[in-house]
């Protein structure tokens, strides 16, 4: 049995699997969200681990016996700053805080550069950015640079280990990309040491063969570290090649999976390229703006109504009717356009117009933005013919249409709990392959997945 621990923006879930990929239990809570000020969006670190160990002990009440291995899955571009004992003294800053927009034109005199180093084109979202907006506004004692999940991983193994995986390390602006290494040219222009960042190692192999009695664990499990939630989720259903991940979550992302570093070729750096795990390297594009702006817009518009209502509102408005459109930026953007100040807007509306214009303009904004990404992967070289779907928003039938409308590509729908917990059954492909399941995560299909495509 493994457990597969994913944590994300707005919630945690852990589950517990058999290597079939069969989700015997499973946990979900939600993360609280600070803001503190306009443009923050912050997670305490403390608050997130008391929720792991929450959660860890809930799934292995029953199967202490069974398990092999823990993993881990955390969102990326979370940065947190630690005193000289590693006790935070900040919270950890999220992809959705906007306040290091302000240093962003730092970022842009060394963009290109960066880019072909790191994979990370000069953005907001990223740790280099929020680095360098700390420096300028906090005075804090830092000696110590989090990602969140180095974190956790000390406090989980009793201080043992100060370590993140590459996967992780790759969206932070400051890792090159090729070397795997901390980049010497990002570290000199974010002014910080290398001692102060944790130690990076593939996530795809055991960190170390601990048992963790606090959470009911006496016998040795292996820890493995894992990777990020999106490239989990590539790995989670086995999508290499000419297929992508389309992922209908908080934000909305397309990815591929490669083997190679591949980058933008034009300077508008439309992309990015991370680090996945076992070699891969993941390749694409993510909006601030998926179900958070379609989530803002029915709260704020439709009263929370559920989402089969909203599928009947705009049953049979034709794509792109009566010129309404909607720019769908309430949480500013980070690709393909690169904006910590864009806003939602709509444009075209006239007396003529109802509500289900508007609402299946909201649903075309996101597609829209979709396509942006897919012309300018296609236009390096990386074109799909399916688009597989993960994320909450899977589920809502009129979006998933108007995004493949827009895409002309055919979308792939899984189970919704499936698709709800993909990055978690990445993690447990991870898992298998650190303990020699298979020669490679290529190589490892789960059952349950391989039942519901």
């Amino acid at each position: 049995m493994f457990i597969s621990i994913d944590i994300g923006t707005s919630s945690i879930k852990i589950i517990l699997s058999n290597p079939n990929g069969e989700i015997v239990k499973s946990f979900r809570d939600e993360i609280p969200l600070h803001i503190p000020q306009q443009g923050a969006a912050e997670h305490s670190p403390n608050e997130i681990y008391q929720l792991v160990l929450k959660g860890v002990k809930s799934i292995v009440k029953g199967f202490e016996s069974s398990i092999e291995a823990i993993v881990f899955s955390t969102y990326l571009h979370g940065l947190g700053m630690l005193d000289a004992g590693f006790n935070p003294i900040s919270n950890i800053l999220t992809h959705l805080d906007s306040r290091a927009g302000r240093v962003q034109s730092l970022l842009e005199e060394h963009g290109v550069e960066l880019y072909r180093r790191t994979g990370c084109p000069p953005l907001f979202i990223y740790p280099i950015a929020k680095i360098l907006w700390l420096q300028k506004t906090s005075g804090l004692d830092v000696k110590y640079i989090s990602f969140l999940k180095d974190y956790l991983i000390y406090r989980f193994t009793s201080q043992k280990f100060f370590t993140v995986d590459y996967g992780v390390a790759s969206g932070s602006g400051l890792l090159n990309i090729y070397s795997l290494r901390w980049d010497d040219y990002a570290l000199s222009i974010a002014g910080v040491d290398e001692k102060m960042l944790p130690e990076v190692v593939e996530g795809a192999k055991v960190l170390e063969y601990m048992s963790f009695p606090e959470i009911g664990l006496r016998d040795k499990v292996a820890l493995v570290l894992g990777s990020f939630d999106g490239a989990l989720q590539n790995i989670g259903y086995s999508i290499y090649g000419d297929e992508a991940i389309l992922n209908l979550g908080s934000t909305a992302v397309l990815r591929i999976l490669s083997r190679n570093v591949i980058l933008d070729r034009d300077k508008r750096m439309r992309f990015f390229c991370y680090y996945a795990a076992d070699g891969y390297r993941v390749v694409g594009a993510a909006s601030n703006n998926g179900m958070t702006a379609l989530e803002w817009f029915r709260k704020v518009f439709l009263d929370n109504i559920e989402w089969s209502l909203i599928n009947s509102i705009v049953e049979g408005v034709e794509l792109c009717s009566n010129n309404v459109v909607v720019l769908p930026f309430v949480a500013g953007e980070r690709f393909p356009y690169r904006s910590p100040y864009l806003s939602y807007i709509v444009v075209g509306l006239g007396l003529s117009h109802e509500k289900k214009h508007v609402v299946r303009a909201s649903l075309e904004g996101i597609a829209f933005v979709l396509k942006a990404m897919a012309k300018a992967l296609e236009e390096n070289g990386l074109s799909f013919t399916v688009a597989h779907c993960a994320g909450g928003g899977c589920s809502i039938e009129s979006l998933v249409k108007i995004v493949s409308q827009s895409l002309c590509k055919s979308i792939a729908i899984y189970d919704d709990n499936i698709a709800r917990n993909a990055s978690s059954l990445g993690g447990v492909v991870v898992a298998m392959k650190a303990l020699g399941y298979g020669d490679s995560i290529s190589k490892i299909l789960l059952d349950s997945i391989a039942r519901s495509k």
